[in-house]
């Protein structure tokens, strides 16, 4: 064990048997009955039992030796990683636009600033070049050619590249396109691309192939399947099978770039990259005192768009009764190329904003030709963003029928009808925040901190104290009122067992995560599950059978030793059937919670919308497992020791046994709690009008739309410039739309 990660292991059970002892002894103390100090004794062990559960899990997950996948499995695990990234891009380059038939020209060429390595270091010593003297490499090519840019890429000797260019000039098109180009037909040696966003890495506190190999893990998980062996993310890095594609040098802190860089080039299993980054950025990185040029890399910039493009491509997507309108601007386009307005569509992105205003929504674009309302390219970007999101909503709002509304049927419509207006506000408060954090990503799971810890702390401690404690208590008391188990009935306590224990043990699992929010502060991040019945009865078999026989014998020797030492009876029958309960339980629950983070070979890539729901269905899954076995124990001990009667006493017994099993539960199966925080989090702020209550439905149909791009497990805006122009929104700020 090395450090808190090996400790907790202990300390966390011993904690919890510790609070668990503490509320059974102050029960003791509401309570005379000797039945009652029984019946906390006994609560104490089953839930006790409960508290090696975690050492057994962590046990169970490191059972294979070496702790490394083998050979095979790592091949296995390539194949399947080729097909989930394949899948992956093909959808979301669908959604970008970037699939089109006349594609926007862009023209790339190789780099006259002084930031690349030797031309030998990248191409290599040819023979006819050094004959005649021409040492420099060429890398020439078009985004609307891209099988001459992949072919490009593989004759680099190393296959580093760097994309250089200023905001909007395409570098990350550039990229997904190189990806989906290099995986569309692959040649002998070509490895995966996988694209993966820099921002947030710190290459002095995570090595470069422990980043990629964490990063590997969080967006694909079935890389975490038994049949790839522990830890196939690692070998797939340590084994050379992955290209990475990493996205937004310039996204890192000035001081970390070059750092970033001098990681790579001395990361040995890392060896063929791609990397995108600002112009003046990646500049300043190389010239810093510690800075360096990419070892072994082609450096590429963007040649401006040529006018003559642009209203070649706006031609190909007029409609014809759009025709006339469009005449005055494309003239224009032609007559001044140094006006504001060929200047602003000189790029790419201001050329995509251009269609999505004015071409989808089929309004004249007349007024963008006035230089005296539009003086300088940056108006006319400003003007487009400004109305981006309110027509892009207006102008693909979800189809009449709602049997079709179905999430890959129709990739460019929204699935829900939003308010352009109100959409736009809700998207600016987003991107506020992602600003105010210093992020370009948006994780759901960060959302909270917009609120003040000082209201999530008093939100969790009500819900905790007051929803915990009252449910289980009335729960429990009107169970013993109406069915009596103190008689004795095994059939009364199973049944009090069943009705109390999961809407007890499912509202303390959903609040109980707030207690570990206010210990782990903002570190909170998404569990894993996986909820499928079809295909997966077999495994859920072999998986309880795993945990009945790894914590049966454990719970049954517990229940034998702490129910002689309590001394509460000597008959055997009673101690046989306490002991088999809880060791039943015990073994359930493990195997029911290895089930449920078991993830399958064909899993999807971990989207926003996927560890959403995936968190959610963990959270509901232990909740209903665990209350159910709390119910159970509960259930049986208050039975065999004839101690409960009367509405006072039970709702004593219910609280204060609800709240020890939230305790436990958040303490023992190091619940992390982040789908309950996020939901907590936009009822807070659907309460002051900050947010749609259904906040991932706008965000993923703001993704269909184009607004929004999806980067593993986050969401991006499409552009930066979009973020920071909604961000200097306020909540009242209407500006007009095109006429």
């Amino acid at each position: 064990m090395r450090g808190w990660a090996g400790w907790r292991r202990v300390v966390l059970p011993a904690a919890g048997v510790t609070a668990v002892a503490g509320i059974g002894y102050g029960l003791t103390r509401l309570s005379e009955s000797d039945a009652a100090v029984n019946w906390a004794q006994l609560a104490s062990v089953a839930l006790g039992v409960f508290a090696l559960v975690p050492p057994l899990v962590g046990t169970w997950r490191r059972r294979q030796p070496g702790g490394t996948s083998t050979i095979e499995q790592i091949d296995r695990a390539e194949r399947v990683l080729r097909v989930l990234v394949h899948e992956q891009w093909r959808e979301e380059i669908v959604m970008r636009d970037l699939d089109e038939p006349a594609r926007l020209p862009v023209r790339w060429k190789i780099s006259g600033l002084d930031v690349m390595d030797q031309g030998e270091h990248v191409e290599g010593l040819r023979l006819l070049r050094s004959w005649f003297g021409f040492g420099r490499v060429r890398f020439d090519g078009r985004t609307d050619r891209m099988p001459e840019m992949a072919s490009r890429f593989r004759k680099l000797d190393r296959r580093r590249l760097v994309i250089l260019g200023e905001a909007g000039m395409g570098k990350t098109t550039l990229a997904v396109l190189l990806l989906r180009e290099l995986l569309k037909e692959p040649q002998p040696g070509d490895r995966i691309p996988v694209l993966l966003s820099m921002s947030g890495w710190d290459p002095a506190a995570e090595p470069v192939h422990r980043w990629l190999g964490r990063r590997l893990r969080e967006n694909y998980p079935a890389l975490r399947a038994p049949e790839f062996g522990p830890d196939a993310a690692r070998g797939l890095v340590a084994y050379r099978r992955i290209l990475p594609v990493l996205d937004g040098l310039d996204e890192l802190p000035e001081a970390m770039r070059p750092r970033a860089v001098n990681a790579l080039n001395a990361a040995s299993k890392v060896d063929s990259l791609i990397l995108t980054c600002r112009t003046a950025e990646y500049v300043t990185a190389v010239n810093l005192h510690d800075g360096v040029a990419l070892a072994g890399a082609a450096v590429i910039e963007p040649r401006p768009v040529k006018s003559s493009d642009v209203v070649s491509y706006l031609r190909d997507r007029l409609a014809p009764g759009q025709r006339a309108d469009w005449t005055g601007l494309l003239s224009a386009l032609k007559a001044d190329p140094d006006g504001p307005l060929p200047k602003a569509l000189s790029t790419p992105l201001v050329v995509w904003l251009l269609h999505k205003v004015y071409v989808e929504t089929r309004s004249n674009p007349a007024p963008l030709c006035d230089a005296g309302r539009f003086p300088t390219a940056a108006a006319v970007t400003d003007h487009l963003l400004d109305n981006l999101v309110q027509a892009s909503f207006a102008a693909t709002s979800p189809d009449d029928d709602p049997t079709e509304r179905h999430e890959h049927d129709h990739p460019f419509r929204s699935q829900r009808s939003w308010d352009p207006s109100e959409a736009r506000r809700w998207l600016s408060f987003v991107a506020r925040q992602m600003s105010e954090i210093g992020t370009r990503d948006f994780y759901w799971w960060h959302l909270h901190r917009a609120i003040s810890r000082r209201w999530i702390t008093l939100v969790g401690g009500v819900t905790v104290g007051l929803t915990v404690g009252v449910t289980v208590g009335l729960t429990s008391d009107a169970v013993v009122a109406l069915r009596s188990p103190h008689e004795g009935s095994l059939r009364d306590a199973l049944l009090f067992g069943l009705c109390g224990g999961p809407v007890g043990g499912l509202v303390g699992g959903l609040t109980g995560g707030l207690i570990l929010e206010r210990l782990k502060g903002y570190t909170l991040e998404p569990a894993y599950a996986k909820l499928r019945w079809r295909g997966s009865v077999g495994r859920l078999a072999v998986q309880l059978a795993l945990g009945l026989v790894t914590v049966l014998p454990v719970g049954m020797i517990a229940a034998f030793a702490l129910w002689r030492v309590a001394g509460i009876s000597s008959q055997v029958d009673n101690l046989i059937l306490y002991a088999l309960v809880i060791g039943v339980i015990g073994g359930v629950t493990l195997g029911l919670n290895k089930w449920v983070t078991t993830p399958l070979t064909n899993d999807r890539p971990q989207g926003p919308l996927i560890t959403l729901r995936r968190d959610l269905q963990l959270v509901y899954g232990r909740s209903l497992t665990f209350g159910l076995a709390l119910g159970l124990a509960f259930g049986v001990a208050g039975t065999l020791v004839n101690g409960f009667s009367g509405l006072l006493h039970g709702a004593e017994a219910g609280i204060a046994f609800g709240l020890a099993g939230g305790v436990v539960f958040t303490l023992t199966f190091g619940f992390t709690g982040a789908s309950s925080i996020y939901l907590v989090a936009v009822a807070m702020l659907r309460a002051r009008g900050r947010i749609p209550l259904r906040l991932m439905s706008l965000l993923e149909d703001a993704h269909r739309v184009g607004l929004l791009r999806q980067v593993g497990p986050a969401y991006r805006f499409r552009h930066e410039k979009l973020q920071d122009r909604l961000a200097q929104l306020d909540d009242h700020d209407d500006r007009p739309e095109p006429k």
